[in-house]
């Protein structure tokens, strides 16, 4: 049997006691709905491919069965563990090569120190994340957001490796990074080919009410309404600022240094020295909201709460964790697994500037994001449904090592228009002109 997902009737998001339970595919799809291309209009939708996650990563005995195996306790399965016959009976049935090549899991005594603080950071949040889930859980299956996936189910296929751009605009920001910045280009229907072709190192603002299917360095690309982007490389962020805005939220997603990383050979990663010379002072607001994705490494936490916020002058304020799903919604790796958890970190702070008096919206210490992963490595939900409370009224925001685009949003990086090319999108229909 194969089965696709129609998220149509579910909302962007849906709000409990926990947190957000966020239809990211919903979330992408809000502005493709009526796209300007050239003389016509068009509706699109992501590939089904970039949401089929149907089953977790790593499979625990209790998810071999039917899907009945998730009526059989909310608790087992927000868990994601089995008890030690089903543990024992799934190591011996594991292939002998497979079993060759795994690490011999550690004694607690064993840990490192940095494995020690992640297991201890684990058992602090462990609890809240369990009863989260099984709360979204509920709130999934009413909604219509999880469903359960049948075991004859034939998973509708990943996304091709050559979908969009590959590396070539890291490769191009590299060759681009001697070259002058430029003066801000606006960009629209009737904007010539020509000068849609030099786009790095110079603010590009969408003028447009509407979003539009613009031909960018030979590709085309679906753009959103009022967005903005730059184009460059690290060291060449002068036009962000020289532009003058001040934001109300800089959210960002650094590259963090990780032996594991799967970004591509040109996303490198980014030294502490690096990231404390990142512009955030002279392009924050008073009160601005800082919000920075970390890996679950107590290193990276560290650094972000005790040097990188106190350097900007940014005082932390919260803790908020990004739990991933299945379109089941059973977490994606088990909640105790060794080596991968099932939830990302996310930490919230606020620019402190003494020449103004803002005025704060208060944020919760704890909440938790729950959402079906896009497949496609570290692409993080959009979180500008969730945050708005917490902003004043029509914010000016930007998001820092950006992949894709936001109405409304400015976005940087050395890929940031990588995720609006049309091979990550269906035309779904035509309209008249």
């Amino acid at each position: 049997m194969k089965m696709t997902f129609n998220p149509s009737v579910m909302a962007t998001l849906v709000e409990n006691n926990w947190g957000w339970l966020l239809n990211q595919k919903v979330a992408i799809e809000n502005y493709c709905e009526s796209v300007s291309d050239g003389d016509s209009r068009r509706s699109y939708s992501c590939k089904e491919e970039l949401f089929a996650m149907s089953r977790p990563h790593i499979i625990t005995q209790h998810h071999r069965g039917t899907p009945a195996a998730l009526q059989t306790g909310l608790e087992t399965v927000a868990m994601g563990t089995s008890d030690s016959h089903d543990m024992e009976k799934a190591k011996e049935e594991e292939p002998k090569d497979r079993k060759s090549r795994k690490r011999k899991r550690k004694r607690t005594s064993d840990l490192n120190t940095g494995e020690a603080a992640a297991m201890e950071y684990h058992k602090q949040v462990r609890t809240k994340l369990v009863q989260a889930h099984i709360a979204f859980l509920s709130l999934g299956r009413a909604s219509g957001l999880f469903q359960e996936i049948p075991a004859d189910v034939v998973p509708v296929g990943k996304p091709f490796l050559d979908w969009g751009p590959g590396n070539s605009l890291a490769d191009l920001c590299d060759l681009a990074r001697l070259t002058e910045d430029k003066r801000p280009l606006a960009v629209s229907q009737g904007t010539p080919s020509e000068e849609s072709r030099d786009i790095f190192n110079r603010l590009v603002l969408v003028d447009s009410d509407q979003p539009i299917v613009k031909c960018l360095l030979g590709s085309r690309y679906l753009l959103p309404p009022r967005s903005s982007f730059l184009l460059s490389d690290v060291t060449r962020m002068e036009p962000l600022v020289q532009g003058g805005l001040k934001y109300h939220l800089i959210l960002m997603d650094p590259p963090w240094e990780n032996k594991s990383v799967k970004r591509g050979k040109k996303y490198e990663s980014l030294s502490p020295r690096q990231l404390f010379q990142l512009p955030i002072p002279a392009l924050a607001a008073p009160g601005c909201l800082v919000v920075t994705w970390v890996t679950n490494r107590q290193q990276h936490m560290r650094f972000v709460r005790e040097s990188l916020y106190p350097h900007w002058s940014v005082e932390p304020v919260a803790e908020w964790h990004w739990l991933k799903v299945t379109r089941a919604g059973e977490p994606v790796f088990p909640m105790d697994s060794p080596h991968k958890k099932p939830y990302e970190t996310i930490m919230l702070g606020r620019f402190k500037d003494q020449s103004e008096d803002p005025m704060e919206m208060s944020l919760p210490r704890h909440k938790v994001i729950c959402s079906v992963p896009c497949v496609i490595h570290s692409r993080k939900p959009q979180l500008d449904e969730v945050l708005h409370k917490y902003l004043p009224p029509s914010p000016i925001c930007l998001e820092l090592f950006a992949r894709c685009l936001q109405p409304n949003w400015t976005s940087w990086g050395n890929e940031v228009i990588k995720f609006q090319h049309l091979d990550f999108f269906n035309e779904d229909k035509a309209f008249p002109s």
